[in-house]
């Protein structure tokens, strides 16, 4: 979720979307060793008489310099990949050079940019392709105190989303890059810039057994900046400045505070044989939408063939959902499989999709939410082969395998059984129920209802509604 803090100063000097005045000390020390306190002249733009600065505390790319403030021999930019990962990502800077990860040359782009830019390209060999940037907080070996920043604040424009990463060493182990405290930061309207703030707590461990944000901050090594997406995916970015929360939300113009919204909604979701039947599951922020998909896209012919008809080609998918459950006491199909000679098998799913609207805009499509707090799923349903449940944010996807069953059966899945190592369900975008064949098959399914893990016997199902096959 982003919610806007707009601060109004006299003489203020924009930058893209960010204003600028003297910029303020922080006060943030590394072992008794004060930062470096930033001289106007030490940041003004390079087309200002001098007089007038940014109000970046940390690092500002029109000053032409790469290195960042943080009072001791490093803050130096270097680049990032997924090649660890198997992934053949990478980052065309605008300056031609073999050392790119040499101080001088990331001096260079910066002077180029009034920030550092480059378009990142996501190769293919990684789930997750990503390529970026990071600062280098303290010298090898060692480790710097930022919990006083409070937070971060970066103001940027990029093509793709990006994930600022919080890198630490815990004793004398450097923490995997997996499972380091994160947050996702939104791509930029195409052209612009924008300033954008998380706290130290906001930046959420993939796992329980790792640090969080605030504590990873007492230790802290690197920031990493992760532009992501799918493969053969390009984008441009320039990070214009960089700066602590703490000085950031006080001095920035307009500045965006990033959380993912918690969705809070516990228990039942959906039941469809409730006497109040709703069109939408009940995930709130303007959420709930269902959907259908089948491997038509990928070349496939797989198909539903509807208990109740075919579609009203006037009504919404959650419309004609809600007018099936109202005559079968759930979701009830028949899926048909047929994977059009692909290698991979034929598929076909429904799906809901758990947030919709966005606050600041109004406008409705499908955003990331947190809902860590349900636990898990539990489904109500009946099914003529295996189906899978499936979790998924915006470039993949969790799941497990819930098994057949001729009669109505609850069965429930935590999101540690679903493999969520990588904290998916803190950016989750949609559930999934999934049917795949291999062969030219058909398969009957009822989906009777959906909870949360979290409440126990959530949903109360009538079953004397719900039709058999």
């Amino acid at each position: 979720m982003v919610r806007k803090l707009v601060n109004i100063s006299t003489g203020a000097f924009l930058f893209g979307v960010v204003a600028c005045t003297e910029p303020n000390t922080a006060g943030i020390t590394e072992d008794g060793n004060p930062i470096a306190e930033l001289s106007s002249s030490s940041i003004s733009s390079p087309e200002s008489s001098g007089s007038i600065s940014y109000k970046f505390d940390l690092w500002n790319g029109a000053s032409g310099a790469a290195r960042v403030n943080v009072g001791n021999n490093a803050g130096f930019w270097y680049s990032v990949d997924d090649e660890e990962e198997g992934g053949s990502s990478s980052i065309k800077f605008p300056v031609s050079d073999e050392n790119v990860d040499s101080p001088e040359y990331m001096e260079s782009v910066v002077s180029y940019c009034s920030g550092l830019c480059g378009t990142v390209e996501l190769g293919e060999g990684s789930t997750a392709p990503s390529a970026g940037v990071g600062i280098a907080l303290a010298e090898k070996d060692s480790t710097i105190d930022i919990s006083e920043w409070d937070g971060l604040c970066i103001s940027y424009e990029s093509e793709l989303s990006m994930k600022g990463l919080l890198g630490y060493k815990d004793g004398s182990a450097k923490v995997s890059s997996v499972d380091l405290p994160s947050i996702i930061f939104d791509k930029t309207l195409k052209g612009s810039a924008a300033a954008r703030c998380a706290k130290w707590e906001e930046f959420k461990p993939d796992s329980k057994d790792t640090n969080s944000g605030s504590e990873a901050s007492k230790k802290a090594t690197t920031l990493i900046f992760k532009f992501f997406g799918k493969a053969k995916e390009s984008g441009f970015f320039n990070i214009h400045g960089v700066s602590s929360y703490k000085h950031g939300v006080e001095n920035l113009d307009s500045v965006e505070i990033v959380d993912n919204p918690k969705v809070e909604t516990t228990g039942c979701l959906w039941n469809g044989t409730a006497d109040d039947l709703n069109e939408l599951a009940n995930t709130g922020f303007g959420g709930g939408f269902w959907f259908t998909y089948t491997d038509e896209p990928v070349g496939g012919s797989s198909s539903f063939a509807w208990k109740s008809g075919s579609p009203d080609k006037y009504m919404s998918s959650s419309e004609w959902i809600a007018a099936v459950a109202g005559a079968s006491g759930g979701i009830s199909a028949t899926a048909s499989f047929d994977n059009g000679g692909l290698n991979d098998a034929g598929y076909a799913g429904v799906g809901l999709q758990i947030v919709g609207i966005d606050e600041e805009t109004g406008v409705y499509y499908p955003k990331a939410g947190d809902i860590t707090s349900w636990e898990g799923l539990c489904v109500t349903y009946v099914s003529e082969i295996d189906m899978k449940v499936l979790v998924a944010d915006s470039t993949s996807e969790i799941g497990a395998v819930l098994p057949m069953s001729t009669e109505p059966v609850e069965n429930c899945v935590s999101w540690s059984e679903m493999g969520d190592e990588n904290g998916l369900t803190r950016r989750a975008e949609a559930i999934k129920f999934e049917w795949r064949s291999s062969e030219k098959t058909q398969a009957k399914f009822n989906i009777i209802a959906v909870s949360t893990q979290s409440v126990k016997n959530a949903c109360s199902i009538d079953l004397s509604k719900v039709t058999s096959f």
